[in-house]
């Protein structure tokens, strides 16, 4: 929250943070800061809510993600499965084979690892045999208006089918409306994201929304 801009959102400056190289202290803050509220619901008799952060594609080069993240939730004493990993398929195409090792030593630690933005690459599919994943976040893209919503329908079905089939549980981004809900719901999907349910909030606000699960 800038004094003379108000909010600025993340758009504005990850793209910089990112090519300055200061995405990784901001990376390894958020993962911080993550862990001190799962403490703090914790603390609070609170064990069911988890939060996600993500991992950029220079974690991977410059910081030992694997070391970082596991000493965190160990030194907040957060159970892993509630600190989820958000990867986006982009940040795995390149180099796949040195990040996989990585992915997976994560997953085996009990974090749980979310393919972010799913559908919006070129190599999803192909990723998917090999990729420990266990939440596929379909990119919001697929919600956007389009002039052949029937193969929007087709495509959306395919792949909530088949992450069906494969056991791994399906996000749906981007959900702005009851209908999107609805037929979502009806090709599988349980789980959604969007301005239909809430805007970002901040952590006090979010808090205050569900004030009866922090008695």
């Amino acid at each position: 929250i800038h004094p003379e801009y108000g909010l600025i959102p993340p758009v504005k400056f990850i793209d910089i943070l990112e090519k300055n190289g200061l995405i990784l202290k901001l990376d390894y803050y958020m993962w911080e800061q993550a862990c001190v509220i799962l403490r703090k619901w914790k603390d609070a008799g609170i064990t069911d809510l988890h939060l996600s952060v993500n991992i950029s594609p220079k974690d991977f080069y410059f910081v030992d993600i694997y070391d970082a993240i596991s000493k965190l939730a160990d030194k907040y004493e957060v159970p892993h499965s509630l600190l989820k990993l958000e990867i986006t398929e982009t940040v795995v195409m390149s180099d796949f084979n040195r990040k996989l090792p990585v992915i997976q030593n994560l997953r085996n630690d009990g974090f749980i690892i979310e393919m972010d933005d799913f559908g919006s690459g070129y190599s999803s599919l192909n990723m998917l045999k090999d990729m420990p994943v266990d939440i596929l976040k379909l990119d919001m893209l697929f919600l956007q208006k389009t002039t052949n919503i029937e193969r929007v329908h087709i495509i959306l079905r395919f792949l909530i089918d088949m992450a069906i089939h494969l056991n791994v549980s399906v996000i749906a981004e981007g959900v702005e409306s009851k209908d999107q809900v609805e037929f979502l719901h009806g090709f599988g999907c349980n789980i959604f994201q969007g301005y239909h349910f809430s805007k970002p909030v901040g952590l006090e606000e979010f808090e205050n929304l569900y004030k009866d699960i922090f008695k």
